[in-house]
């Protein structure tokens, strides 16, 4: 059984290094993205792998001037299918990741992760919930809650087959804005669907963000829920 945790405030780093001693372990790092978070995870672990399959992303991974760091490679693959041996591995993560696989290749993604992992290997998983101020204030420009629903339900699916669940953790995680224009101009150069959206109605979608923030310290505030998943591979 799951220990589960009461909501409070908190980043991804800070859960992370809580739940996870990654001290002369190897790490891989799903869908990496432009690696800040595999920096992070770099910092505190023998080797980290991040994989990812946006060359755009590699490449601004690559370019980062903590991105020469010995323990750290970079390779073009996708969590359905990752380059790794069987059992060669101590510690899988997801974050922000899982719901971007598609839908019907999840379950694959986390048989992956059971089959690179060490017996006793851990999964860790971080998704976005489809819930709070913050998903409310923008699911008109990206609204991802069937693929972050279809990610909890790979998760489980996962613990009841390879993996026995060690903890579930919400958080909440703050998000700030000097202005609704900051905002749109960040989910515009995140794809031109989005930015179809903000350019059709302008006026509607500023509506719906600005009634879901706060206003502190001069800055538009939101709080994001996001969930974590600790899971153990069986032995």
């Amino acid at each position: 059984m799951a220990e589960t945790q009461q909501v409070r405030y908190s980043t991804n780093a800070e859960i992370s290094g809580e739940l996870l001693d990654l001290e002369g372990k190897s790490v891989l790092d799903v869908g990496c993205g432009d690696g800040r978070f595999t920096r992070i995870l770099a910092a505190r672990a023998a080797s980290v792998t991040g994989i990812d399959i946006n060359e755009d992303s590699l490449a601004r991974a690559r370019a980062h001037p903590d991105a020469a760091a010995k323990n750290v490679t970079w390779l073009n693959a996708r969590a359905e299918d990752m380059p790794f041996e069987d059992a060669s591995l101590d510690v899988v993560v997801f974050s922000n990741s899982l719901h971007h696989v598609a839908p019907e290749a999840m379950g694959r993604a986390m048989a992956e992760a059971a089959r690179v992992l060490r017996p006793g290997g851990l999964l860790y998983v971080m998704e976005p919930v489809a819930e709070g101020v913050y998903f409310e204030a923008t699911r008109g420009v990206n609204d991802e809650r069937a693929v972050r629903v279809q990610a909890q339900a790979a998760v489980a699916g996962a613990a009841a087959s390879d993996f026995n669940r060690l903890r579930d953790l919400t958080y909440a995680a703050r998000r700030a804005f000097d202005s609704f224009e900051e905002w749109a101009d960040q989910q515009s150069r995140r794809g031109e669907k989005r930015k179809r959206v903000i350019e059709s109605d302008p006026e509607g979608v500023r509506r719906d963000f600005l009634a879901g923030a706060r206003e502190e310290d001069g800055k538009l505030v939101f709080d994001q829920l996001s969930r974590v998943a600790l899971l153990k591979k069986a032995s």
